[in-house]
C-alpha cells in the first residue's frame, strides 16, 4: 500500500470512528444501601449512573438511522416530523422509503427531549445502546422482547457485572435521582422535587414547548440530573399489566406544580404522545 493509500485508509477510519455519536450522558449516583422514603420508593442498593438529560432528539435519531431502514417496529411516528412552535412538537423528519429510510433532526430541536415514544420503543433504544449502537440489536440483549411480551432485566446483577449495560430507568433508581439528597442537613433523606429545598425548580411546566436539556441550569437534582421536573413526563420500567410507569411532569399544557411532586406517580398504556419520553440508566462495567 502507498502512503496515499495508508492516509486514505486512515482518514476512512477515522471519519467512521466520529460518524458514531457517544452513547448519552450520565452522572453518577452513589450511596448504595439507601432508605426509600414515606412513600416506599428511592432505596437502591447499588451504584449506578443515571441520564444527566432526557434522551434526546439527536440522539433518539442516530437509533433510527441505526436501525429503522425499514422501519419493522413502528420506531418512527409521522408526528415527529412536525417541528416549529405552536404545536408542531416533533424534531426529526424521515426520508426515502422502506428499506433505504433516512432520518435527521429538524434545526433547533437536537438538544431537546424526544417525543412520541412508545415504552417498547424506548426498551428497544436500550438494548441497542447494549449491543453497541450502530446496528445493534433491538430485539434481543439486556431486555427480551417476544410476542409482543417484555422480560426485564435484573437491575442489581448487571450492576456488579463487569460490562455496561443500558436500561431503562427503574421506579426506584429514578426516584432516588431526583428526589434523594445524601448531604440533605440534618441527615439524609428527600426533598419534594427534584431540586434541593422545598420548592418546585424552574422548568417548562405548562408552558406548550419543549426546551433544550439543562435549559435551567440552575435547577438540578443533588446528584446533578437535569429535567426530571418538565420537559417530558419519563417512562420508567414499572410494568403492571399492560401498563408502565410514568413520573416527572411536562412542557404539557395542562400541568401543574402537583405532577412534579415526589408523590406522584401513573401507571399509563405506553402511548405515543409528544409530552412522554424517557431516561437510560448504565448498569456495570465502567460507564463515565
Amino acid at each position: 500500500m502507498t502512503l496515499k493509500n495508508l492516509s486514505s485508509a486512515l482518514l476512512l477510519v477515522a471519519t467512521a470512528t466520529v460518524a458514531q455519536a457517544a452513547p448519552p450522558a450520565i452522572v453518577p449516583v452513589g450511596n448504595p444501601g439507601n432508605s426509600a422514603d414515606a412513600t416506599g420508593y428511592g432505596a437502591v442498593a447499588y451504584d449506578y449512573k443515571i441520564g444527566k438529560f432526557e434522551v434526546t432528539t439527536a440522539e433518539y435519531c442516530e437509533f433510527l438511522n441505526g436501525v429503522a431502514k425499514t422501519d419493522t417496529y413502528e420506531l418512527y411516528d409521522p408526528r415527529m416530523g412536525e417541528g416549529g412552535d405552536g404545536g408542531g412538537w416533533g424534531g426529526i423528519s424521515q426520508s426515502g422509503s422502506p428499506g433505504s429510510f433516512t432520518y435527521s433532526v429538524i434545526d433547533g430541536r437536537g438538544k431537546q427531549p424526544v417525543g412520541y415514544v412508545t415504552f417498547q420503543s424506548c426498551v428497544r433504544f436500550a438494548n441497542w445502546l447494549s449491543n453497541g449502537q450502530g446496528k445493534g440489536d433491538t430485539e434481543t440483549g439486556v431486555y427480551t422482547i417476544k410476542n409482543g411480551e417484555i422480560k426485564a432485566p435484573d437491575h442489581a446483577a448487571l450492576a456488579a457485572g463487569k460490562e455496561t449495560k443500558w436500561v431503562i430507568s427503574s421506579e426506584n433508581e429514578w426516584y432516588k435521582a431526583a428526589y434523594y439528597d445524601a448531604n440533605k442537613s440534618g441527615g439524609a433523606g428527600y426533598w419534594p422535587y427534584a431540586i434541593k429545598g422545598g420548592s418546585a425548580p424552574e422548568s417548562n411546566l405548562a408552558s406548550n414547548n419543549p426546551t433544550d436539556g439543562g435549559k435551567f441550569d440552575k435547577a438540578a437534582s443533588p446528584y446533578g440530573t437535569f429535567d426530571q421536573n418538565g420537559n417530558v413526563w419519563e417512562y420508567n420500567e414499572t410494568i403492571v399489566g399492560d401498563k408502565v410507569g410514568l413520573r416527572g411532569g411536562s412542557w404539557f399544557i395542562n400541568d401543574n406544580d402537583g405532577y412534579l411532586q415526589s408523590g406522584t406517580r401513573y401507571e399509563v398504556y405506553g402511548a405515543k404522545w409528544p409530552h412522554y419520553g424517557f431516561r437510560v440508566v448504565a448498569l456495570g462495567g465502567e460507564a463515565k
